[in-house]
């Protein structure tokens, strides 16, 4: 997992579509980019990115 600057996140909340997935045993929710996974605390500080195999169990909401 890396963690993304903030312009990152800001794209990702406008182009990505919302899911939640399980990343290191806990389920988060947060936007899919491609085939990565972005996803913030709980205040929304820090934005990290989970590539492919370290989620499971996606999600997308639907609009």
């Amino acid at each position: 997992m890396d963690v993304l600057p903030e312009d990152f996140a800001r794209s990702a909340k406008k182009q990505g579509r919302q899911a939640s997935a399980t990343v290191s045993g806990r389920r988060r929710a947060g936007f899919l980019l491609g085939n990565k996974f972005v996803f913030s605390d709980q205040a929304e500080v820090v934005w990290v990115e989970a590539g492919p195999g370290e989620f499971r169990e996606l999600r997308l909401w639907r609009k």
